[in-house]
């Protein structure tokens, strides 16, 4: 039995990985030729393109996982019953339970190595591709690191520790400089949110500097004009569904510290959690599907069918997303009952083979 179970572990795993390789290289195609519209601004040169795509592979990875496990399940167990192979096996006394937990077991293995990926390669990739092409093209963004990016706006160095989201900003400085590049105003607020296309700064010190002289003085809050937009955070900020399961854990710690809004990042927490345990439920589903809806159909509809089922259940996981954050409902419930719907689904499915 188990010769069995690592031949169908080995089909199920071939076929997967074959999956997930073409629609990485698919989606990357896409995004390069996306990106060659921008090359030659500033300093994105076609190295630098070539750099950010490469850099989003492991991003992609993750995120396309469950589809290949589903597209490749389909076509590998598909092979196996084309060949007769299955039939045989049954006849040789495998359950069909067996079967599936074969199947499982292969995506036990593929699912330790996506996350190792998704958890520590991908958040850092991703991290460096935001950083490559914002600074190659230009955007006001000086430097972008782990710590906050520095912007400069003519004769002003800004620093800003934390992007809370492309409106929200905490510990902001302000260095401001004469034309002999002499220190002239030092400002720094504990946040800033942009309203009415202004920033208003909460909890503001600023320090004077006349020659030797320095006054400081304190406001509660003060109205800033500057060129940082939230177009331009929009670029710059590390969306939470990119950021590891930990570092979304410790936001989530620093934003219910100081009051903050946590809903988006709540959501993005479970999904990082649900998308590589999706794909176990897609894995599972393909058993009876092969030996049931999809027995006698050629390799094109099961792939056109794992297509299908998995934009189904993409579709399905968004809407409950959304409508969990509109109604304010349980992230962690709302994030898995796609997921429970489509596994009691599947369990009908086997129980009636």
């Amino acid at each position: 039995m188990k010769i069995l179970d690592r031949y169908i572990a080995v089909t199920v795993i071939s076929a997967a990985v074959v999956t997930l390789l073409l629609i990485v290289g698919l989606q990357g195609f896409f995004t390069l030729s996306n990106e060659l519209d921008n090359v030659g601004d500033g300093g994105y040169t076609l190295g630098k393109v070539l750099q950010y795509v490469l850099l989003g592979v492991p991003r992609s990875m993750y995120e396309l996982f469950p589809a290949a496990a589903l597209i490749g399940g389909l076509t590998g167990m598909g092979a196996l019953a084309v060949n007769s192979e299955l039939v045989a096996m049954r006849a040789g006394g495998l359950s069909v339970w067996r079967i599936v937990m074969s199947v499982l077991q292969a995506g036990v293995l593929m699912l330790v190595v996506i996350v190792a990926i998704g958890e520590t390669v991908a958040p850092v990739a991703e991290e460096y591709a935001q950083r490559l092409r914002t600074v190659s093209l230009g955007k006001h963004v000086s430097f972008l690191g782990r710590d906050g990016i520095w912007v400069r706006e003519e004769d002003r160095y800004i620093f800003v520790e934390r992007i809370i989201d492309d409106r929200q900003l905490a510990n902001l400085e302000v260095y401001e400089f004469d034309s002999e590049r002499r220190l002239i105003r030092a400002t720094t607020a504990v946040s800033a949110k942009h309203h009415d296309d202004r920033w208003v700064l909460k909890d503001v010190r600023q320090s004077l500097f006349d020659g030797g002289a320095v006054s400081v003085n304190h406001q509660a809050s003060m109205t800033w004009p500057s060129l940082i937009t939230p177009s331009l955070l929009a670029v710059v900020v590390l969306k939470p569904e990119n950021m590891s399961v930990l570092d979304i854990r410790r936001f989530i710690g620093y934003l219910e510290d100081n009051g903050l809004d946590t809903i988006q990042y709540d959501y993005a927490f479970w999904s990082r959690i649900v998308v590589p345990l999706s794909a176990l439920i897609m894995l599972f589903i393909t058993v009876p599907l092969v030996f049931g809806l999809l027995r006698s159909t050629g390799m094109g509809q099961r792939v056109l069918s794992g297509i299908l089922l998995g934009f189904g259940f993409y579709l399905l996981n968004r809407m409950a997303a959304q409508m969990g954050q509109v109604y304010e409902l349980n992230p962690l419930l709302a994030s898995f009952t796609p997921g429970f719907i489509v596994l009691i689904i599947g369990y009908r499915m086997v129980r009636r083979l």
